[in-house]
């Protein structure tokens, strides 16, 4: 069958990884303009975005060009000695999917429920799909899909084949 629906490799963007306690944290994001986000949800200020994956785990995105400005306005001042800001930016490939069908093609990828009732608009989620972790981000036009870099060649295979490609 296939779906209406577009999927799209993303330039590759900056990824910095927070781990550490969400006070200190907290006064990071706001010298970037970001809010704390509720674990499971994504806050945006202009290009930078940052999602909560955990308690205590955050990751901040916003264009590759910004990495270096984010990862010092981040470190500025000097981390406590439990946080972790660590760029991962080449660990990531994202894809985008968007179209009517872009729910239709997500249940076939991954077993995350993406029903707009119980994945807002705001939501983001680290889940399974096509067997490997991945990232997904709820976006006005479908979903954004992200895998550990290496297992990228394989996840653009499946989703043509999911579209009716060879």
């Amino acid at each position: 069958m296939i779906y209406d629906v577009s999927v799209r490799s993303m330039p590759m963007a900056a990824v910095i990884d927070l781990k550490g306690d969400t006070r200190d944290v907290v006064t990071r994001l706001q010298r970037l303009g970001l809010g704390m986000p509720a674990p499971g949800r994504v806050v945006v200020a202009g290009a930078v975005e940052v999602l909560r994956a955990g308690r205590e785990h955050w990751l901040v995105r916003a264009p590759l060009a910004d990495e270096d400005q984010l990862l010092a306005t981040l470190r500025e001042g000097g981390a406590a000695a439990d946080t972790l800001i660590l760029a991962v930016s080449d660990a990531y490939a994202f894809f985008d999917i968007a179209g009517p069908h872009a729910r239709q093609i997500m249940a076939i990828a991954s077993p995350l429920a993406v029903d707009p009732g119980v994945f807002a608009p705001d939501s983001a989620s680290f889940t399974e799909a096509f067997g490997q972790k991945a990232l997904v981000l709820r976006r006005e036009t479908g979903f954004e899909i992200g895998f550990e870099r290496s297992y990228a060649p394989m996840a653009a295979d499946y989703f043509s084949r999911i579209n009716g490609g060879l």
